[in-house]
């Protein structure tokens, strides 16, 4: 049984400790898959949780994952494990059935699952975590509780600084499809379309008396309408088949992608997601990066997934002069995670990318004197070490406080005293 245990927790620690990972390192991603499930249960228009909720779940799960694997709170923590699986379980269940949703999301965009594998790995997940449920008394506290609440309290805040450091900059690792490296040009150069005739149009979806209306980007409702979505679809034209999300129209609605990704040489885009939480920080931030860009006669183009009316109002009340262009709004935050982040491009590649508050405005000469291959390379392998190195830091601050609590710290009982002592208080509370 103590083998079982131990396996137990290997499994169930590592598997919450990945998961947790990969989603607090994007908070943004993480907003985006609570988006999908609230709006499943008829709760889309509660933008202001979708952020906090997904963080605070991912928080949670790498937290409760570190508690398992290091064995602090262990009863506490195979009680909320078995719970969060059950809970997970059944719903990856319904999921699977109805299938309302392709990606649960549990990996975030690190691993993508359908739902039936979801389901599968979820019922071998809830195997070993209702072992640990039942056997939850069995385990033996490696330090008193008030240094196990520290250690929780310690992993808590470098998950927060952790989370908010991604929030502010950008992912430690990007595993979306615009990853650096990528060349966009060359991955939709072989769709079949006729740019001449192809035009694309936003449809905008607002929600009144609990439906959903669809309106055009010229004819927007009135202020009691509330914004729900955004979608780029074809209008006209015939044989669109796009690998990649990547649809870019002008304000007539003409498919402009290919004009911007064949331009020769660097290409800076500057994404804005969403105009109406551009600030006058960011607008001066906005401001100065385009013109450090004209004083190299360098272009610069701004994708928006706003509609026109509103980018042109914030735009002229904030004097952003540049061409502009509207994509999918979850377009832009897979191309970059930022809103008012910045895209290098070079030759249709994508080279670098900076978020909105470290737009690189002194540094334009150095990156232009650069090999674009030799920055991309040096910023994917930047990425892999980051995510690699602080992952390392948990596991290893993990051994090294099990490694520490068990040379200073011996339990007055052994471990059969203590199962004894432990089935004796349960006795004592009526459980």
């Amino acid at each position: 049984m103590k083998f079982l245990r131990a396996l137990s927790r290997l499994i169930v620690g590592l598997t919450f400790i990945f998961s947790g990972f990969v989603k607090i390192i994007d908070p943004v991603g993480a907003g985006l898959i609570v988006e999908e499930y609230f709006k499943w249960i008829g709760l889309g228009e509660w933008h202001f949780l979708f952020q906090t909720v997904g963080v605070a779940l991912s928080g949670a799960e790498l937290l409760l994952g570190i508690a398992i694997l290091l064995g602090i709170r262990m009863k506490f923590a195979c009680k909320v494990a078995f719970w969060f699986m059950a809970g997970f379980t059944l719903i990856t269940l319904i999921l699977l059935i109805f299938n309302p949703i392709t990606d649960c999301g549990c990996f975030g965009e690190a691993l993508k699952l359908t739902n039936l594998e979801t389901f599968l790995k979820n019922v071998v997940l809830m195997i070993f975590a209702t072992f640990l449920y039942f056997q939850r008394n069995k385990f033996i506290p490696i330090a008193p509780a008030a240094w196990e609440w520290g250690f929780a309290a310690v992993y808590a805040m470098m998950i927060m600084g952790l989370s908010s450091y991604s929030y502010r900059h950008l992912p430690l690792i990007d595993f979306m499809e615009f990853k650096v490296g990528t060349n966009v040009a060359s991955k939709l150069e072989n769709v079949p379309l006729n740019s001449e005739v192809s035009q694309f149009e936003t449809v905008l979806i607002y929600s009144k008396d609990g439906k959903n209306h669809e309106f055009s980007i010229e004819n927007l409702p009135d202020s009691t309408f509330t914004f729900v979505d955004s979608q780029t679809k074809q209008s006209k034209g015939k044989g669109f088949v796009k690998p990649m999300d990547f649809a870019v129209s002008d304000i007539n609605g003409l498919y402009v992608t290919d004009s911007l990704l064949a331009i020769e040489g660097a290409l800076f885009i500057i994404s804005v997601p969403y105009m109406h939480i551009i600030g006058e920080k960011k607008a001066l931030r906005i401001n100065r990066f385009i013109d450090t860009l004209r004083n190299h006669n360098l272009p610069v183009a701004i994708l928006t997934g706003s509609g026109w009316r509103e980018t042109t109002k914030i735009t002229k009340d904030f004097g952003i002069e540049a061409d502009i262009y509207h994509t999918d709004f979850k377009t832009l935050l897979t191309f970059n995670r930022s809103n008012g982040g910045v895209v290098y491009f070079y030759n249709g590649t994508i080279t670098k990318k900076w978020s909105s508050a470290g737009m690189p405005y002194k540094d334009i000469d150095s990156i232009l004197d650069e090999d674009p291959e030799l920055i991309a390379a040096k910023t994917r392998i930047r990425e892999q070490l980051s995510a690699e190195f602080t992952a390392v830091i948990i596991l290893l601050m993990i051994v090294i406080m099990r490694y520490v609590c068990r040379l200073v710290y011996i339990h007055k009982h052994s471990e059969s005293e203590w199962i004894a002592e432990t089935e004796k208080l349960k006795d004592d509370n009526g459980e």
